[in-house]
């Protein structure tokens, strides 16, 4: 497992990162009525989802009801205040990591990738976010973000970003962030919010994840032991392994939270 650590303090990022954008004139989108299909099935999952402009940090589509009777922001502040809006709501201890942290791992990800490559790469991570404008309570948000639309040469211009509360799953205040590959491999990080520092678990080994996918269909370690000719306490141990990389409360959590990341 490496470690790196989050040692630079948030600058001006707004100014910045319309200093580098300022030449590109980036049209607005156009939101196709296959969403529509899309709205109806994430309403239904209690979920919500909006289009983001990467380039000039807006938001062209917002479709968020409230992901439960706690969680409910109104869909007009993110269109009129853009990502300020979000990072308003999004609790301090997690700005850091979502300013640099995440963007530069991320970042490094792609330079392994051929462009057309880096449109398949998918991310996922949670933090703690405001349940209403101006509340004091949180709840823990996964954000899945998936690339829909590139320029010419496959930079990323907009997203789609699927919002899940999972407050039941995880324990501790730390954030998990993820990287689905093109090969569809996913390389676990864990951010400390008390040492700012972020942990490399590295991709989920195929022991691992034989043992999560024998988990998810209900069966007992030593049925799990039988089946893959290991003991028990090795069954155990991978089961632990998995749980400390994810961040997840227990083996339940653990199968739902994998489940929303499309690795079972």
């Amino acid at each position: 497992m490496k470690t790196h650590f989050i040692s630079e303090t948030r600058k001006d990022f707004f100014e910045h990162w319309k200093s580098i954008h300022k030449d590109l004139v980036v049209p607005k989108y156009s939101v196709p009525a296959e969403l529509k299909c899309f709205e109806q099935l994430v309403k239904q999952n209690h979920q919500g989802f909006f289009i983001a402009n990467l380039i000039e940090l807006r938001f062209e589509h917002v479709f968020e009801l409230p992901l439960t009777k706690y969680v409910n922001h109104p869909p007009n502040k993110y269109i009129t205040d853009g990502y300020e809006y979000t990072w308003q709501q999004m609790h301090r201890d997690y700005m850091d990591f979502n300013i640099q942290g995440y963007r530069r791992l991320l970042y490094n990800t792609f330079q392994r990738y051929d462009p057309q490559e880096r449109l398949k790469i998918e991310v996922f991570w949670d933090f703690l976010y405001k349940v209403k404008e101006n509340s004091s309570e949180y709840t823990r948000l996964l954000q899945h973000i998936k690339i829909i639309e590139s320029d010419n040469s496959f930079n990323p211009i907009f997203t789609i970003n699927l919002i899940s509360d999972i407050n039941f799953l995880k324990r501790k205040e730390d954030s998990t962030f993820a990287i689905k590959l093109p090969d569809k491999k996913v390389f676990f990080y864990k951010y400390s919010v008390q040492t700012k520092t972020v942990f490399d678990f590295g991709a989920i080994s195929e022991r691992e994840f034989a043992v999560l996918k024998l988990l998810a269909r209900g069966l007992s370690s030593r049925q799990i032991a039988d089946m893959l000719f290991i003991s028990p306490n090795t069954v155990d141990t991978h089961r632990r392994n998995l749980l400390e990389m994810t961040n997840c409360v227990d083996t339940t959590a653990l199968i739902v939270y994998c489940r929303l990341l499309g690795i079972i």
